[in-house]
């Protein structure tokens, strides 16, 4: 039977989920929430979880129940954050019909905390448990902290191979001495190790690709992190729909394990597109896709790639076709596990401000971990043969440029890349904690079947630390450098400016360019400026990323950016100490597509065309910028 308060409480709990009736005549009308005394904890973080803030939304009577049950509740909130000696008091005070509900909160002082363990073997490594509380002695005491780590402080018990552990764990006030003690009691059983592993819904090359997945072998010490690993590796293979890897602790200290997968469907059908627009120009982009996993092949499969978009200058002067289509045979576990291999083959048609190009292509590439899923090794080699039409009038006019560009004969650029990641970012979308670093190079030889002699390389760096006074908050950093030496390819030299570099510029208009009439015959023509492209290139940006709302349940967010880049003839001729800086801010929406971003950037300098310089977009100072995704 309920006790006297556990009635009170149950009939609180009832009232708060009820709808509050309407303000009746004679009947106290709830006008206002305060709070006095309060240093800790903000009037907005204890108003939010109140019962009588939904009632005061609604208009609705001081109901006596939920003053006591909102006092409980605001002396639970401080309790979570380790204030074990806080007192809660409440008043009413009325002016006829209106009442104003007044919270008085004596703090008190913060509790420390104080962890004690009890029950492991001699063997256990007592750090490893206070590692993963992330509560030390002495440190104040949060209760959010301890309920969440309470399921990987049994995870490390049964890491060490402790398949029946147990955790009996609580917190003790200890209010004369302003503790909080934190008692961890284990009954750790015996120490177990994997049984025999089955696996069942594959069979031939894919269940031995599932095998070769698998963290642990039979024998070894059990870990629940293995097995966890096992999962993640299982689905990062791409091929599967669900994976189940179940433990049967039945065995007493041999714990055999089920590995069951069912296969993902096999035939995809992808269609999509966006729209993005910058100052210079719109663009439309499509994309249809097909692929058949397991064919010709249980490890195979085979995609077909079509992506055409179509960008108009918005002074109506030209429309830019461009289209891709790509045909790809991909094979995994090629030689050892972790690895994957693909043939490309294709046909592109891109066209810029300079000329078209169009042509077929070809590429191999062929993709390792280096012992680790963080660090991926790529090597390939590609080649494709480039036609040239269409050229700029302003470019068409100077022949030494046209030979300068090589787009006055065709092109073949054969060529073998390579690339070493190391990615230690905690999101690969949107990244809040961690680093990203490339370093990609490019050998162009006749060896590779290219016309061209050169090599190119291309080292990227990313940041990403929280912001300490924001909550979701995230300060963003990137550095990028390009260098072509040797022969320069016309559809190898660098562009900046647009929504993932200098946002300052418009799109590709960071870049050396000639300016001039495009048909000297017609006296009405203007004077365009057309971006060739350069060797050298720095592209680097500092961004801080602040959530601000929701909006239907969407994320939106803010950020602060600047941006500096130059893009040169010859990477000789960059200077990092007189880069084009742009300063700017933006919104993101948080979509199911990706964030929604829409960029303003400002030019800070070099907006003129001095005497001994020639400024891109002389005399622009604001760029905008709408897409889908991170500009890094």
């Amino acid at each position: 039977m309920l006790g006297p308060r556990p009635l009170v409480l149950a009939i609180a709990v009832a009232s708060a989920c009820a709808h509050s009736n309407p303000h009746l005549a004679g009947e106290d009308r709830l006008t206002g929430i305060d709070f006095e005394g309060n240093q800790q904890l903000n009037d907005k973080t204890l108003l939010s979880g109140l019962a009588l803030h939904r009632v005061l939304t609604r208009n609705g009577a001081a109901d006596p129940y939920l003053v006591q049950l909102d006092a409980d509740r605001i002396r639970g909130e401080y309790m979570r954050r380790g204030y074990l000696d806080v007192d809660v008091r409440s008043r009413v005070e009325r002016k006829g019909d209106d009442a104003v509900v007044t919270y008085t909160v004596e703090e008190g002082p913060r509790a420390v905390t104080r962890v004690v363990i009890r029950g492991l073997p001699a063997d256990f490594p007592v750090d490893r448990v206070r590692e993963a509380l992330h509560l030390k002695d002495g440190e104040p005491f949060d209760y959010d902290t301890y309920d969440l780590a309470k399921p990987q402080l049994l995870g490390v018990a049964q890491d060490q191979g402790y398949a029946h552990a147990t955790l009996e764990a609580n917190v003790v006030a200890d209010r004369a001495g302003h503790r909080a003690i934190v008692r961890l009691i284990y009954t750790p059983g015996p120490k177990c190790t994997f049984g025999k592993i089955e696996i069942t819904g594959v069979t031939g090359e894919l269940a031995e690709a599932v095998r070769n997945r698998v963290e642990f072998a039979q024998g070894q010490p059990y870990s629940t992190q293995a097995i966890v690993q096992t999962q993640r590796n299982l689905y990062g293979f791409g091929r599967f729909s669900t994976v189940q890897v179940q433990p049967d602790k039945s065995g007493g200290d041999v714990v055999g394990v089920q590995i069951a997968v069912a296969e993902s469907a096999r035939h995809e059908v992808k269609l999509g597109g966006g729209f993005g627009m910058d100052p210079l120009s719109y663009e439309i982009r499509g994309r249809a896709g097909y692929s058949v996993a397991g064919w010709p092949f249980p490890l195979d499969t085979v995609s077909l790639d079509l992506r055409p978009a179509y960008a108009l200058q918005r002074n109506g002067d030209s429309a830019e076709p461009r289209i891709r289509a790509l045909a790809k045979l991909e094979r995994k576990d090629l030689f050892w596990t972790y690895t994957k291999a693909a043939v490309e083959a294709g046909y592109n048609y891109l066209t810029v401000e300079a000329y078209t190009s169009f042509g077929p292509l070809a590429r191999l590439g062929f993709e390792t971990r280096l012992g680790s899923e963080r660090l991926l090794l790529r090597v390939g080699w590609g080649i494709e043969q480039v036609d040239f039409r269409n050229i700029n009038g302003v470019i068409d006019q100077d022949a030494n440029l046209k030979k300068t560009l090589g787009i006055d004969h065709n092109e073949r650029n054969g060529s073998y890349q390579q690339s070493l990641i190391l990615d230690l970012r905690n999101h690969p979308i949107e990244p809040t904690l961690g680093g990203y670093a490339e370093l990609h190079t490019t050998e162009g030889t006749k060896y590779a079947g290219s016309s061209y002699r050169y090599f190119e390389v291309i080292p990227d760096l990313r940041g990403y630390v929280p912001l300490p006074l924001v909550n979701g908050a995230v300060l963003a950093a990137h550095a990028k450098f390009g260098a072509i030496y040797g022969d320069v390819p016309a559809t190898e030299r660098f562009f900046s400016g647009g929504t993932n570099s200098q946002r300052g510029f418009a799109e590709r208009k960071l870049a050396p360019s000639r300016t001039g009439d495009p048909d000297p015959t017609d006296d009405k023509a203007e004077s365009i400026t057309v971006p060739y492209g350069g060797a050298g290139m720095i592209d680097t940006s500092i961004e801080a990323r602040v959530p601000l709302t929701t909006i239907k349940a969407m994320p939106l967010g803010a950020a602060i950016f600047l941006d500096g880049g130059d893009v040169t003839e010859t990477p000789g001729q960059l200077d990092p100490m007189n880069l084009h800086w742009a300063l700017g801010a933006g919104l993101r929406l948080m979509t199911i597509v990706g964030p929604v971003r829409l960029d303003f950037g400002y030019r800070l300098n070099r907006t003129r065309v001095m005497p001994d310089e020639d400024a891109p977009s002389p005399g622009s100072h604001w760029a905008y910028h709408l897409t889908i995704g991170e500009a890094f």
